[in-house]
């Protein structure tokens, strides 16, 4: 049995089930799918443009092939993003925690993953806390989870974006996997980082001292204000297309 508010689960609560396993849920597969194919095809048509209407003004030639790469860039990012979400899985029973959970990305931004198998007997501690992160003058917020281990050793397992529509459940995972340790969930409180967070990889080390309420309100109140300025780019974008057409 879980607690919706994500706390720990206690023994005079009935036991939970012997195996519990999260993954994306197929709506978000689903959703990445559908974008990872659309804009790289559209930016295939956009690159080949040029070929298929035949000679064109040169500027006109390289702003189609440059626009037309940059979107087929992304749409192969996109689907570096549909392989962290179909092949990330935990898996929980009484005696262990595995799982495969992203772990950065290599060369050309490629997903990495690192498989785990913990005993629950050495897990000493669950922990969450909410990541501060400021990039290119813009400041988005992300919740973390991970794990301590005997000898003093973090494993991270995931992170969800503020912002994402495809996240993981962490309050019920911490939950689970805390019951089943006989731990409480800690709260790590929020921090400033600079853990990039890709494919919602979990930082496997939680060196940054966490803000004080006041620090931490003003970098909450940054993370709006950063949607909010990505909310009117987006409007304005689609006014001037508008109006152009």
């Amino acid at each position: 049995m879980r607690r919706s508010d994500g706390g720990c689960y206690h023994a005079r609560m009935p036991p939970a089930p012997d195996v519990l396993t999260w993954s994306y849920n197929l709506a978000s597969k689903a959703v990445l799918t559908i974008l990872a194919v659309g804009v790289t095809a559209l930016g295939l048509v956009i690159f080949l443009l040029p070929f298929a209407i035949g000679p064109a003004p040169a500027a006109a030639f390289w702003t189609l092939e440059l626009s037309g790469a940059v979107i087929v860039g992304f749409g192969v990012f996109l689907v570096f993003g549909l392989s962290a979400v179909v092949r990330t899985r935990l898996t929980l029973d009484r005696t262990s925690l595995r799982g495969l959970v992203p772990n950065g990305a290599g060369r050309l931004l490629v997903p990495r993953f690192r498989a785990i198998d913990v005993p629950v007997a050495d897990i000493r501690s669950v922990e969450r806390r909410a990541e501060i992160v400021k990039a290119f003058g813009f400041t988005t917020a992300r919740e973390s989870l991970s794990i301590l281990t005997d000898g003093d050793v973090r494993i991270g397992l995931f992170s969800n974006a503020d912002t994402s529509l495809i996240r993981l459940p962490l309050a019920t995972i911490a939950g689970a996997i805390a019951a089943a340790a006989g731990v409480a969930v800690t709260d790590r409180g929020t921090v400033l980082t600079t853990a990039k967070g890709l494919y919602g990889e979990a930082a496997s080390s939680w060196t940054e001292p966490p803000l004080d309420a006041a620090s931490a309100a003003r970098a909450r109140r940054a993370t709006v204000i950063t949607l909010q300025i990505i909310v009117a780019l987006m409007m304005l974008t689609f006014i001037l297309r508008a109006c152009g057409s």
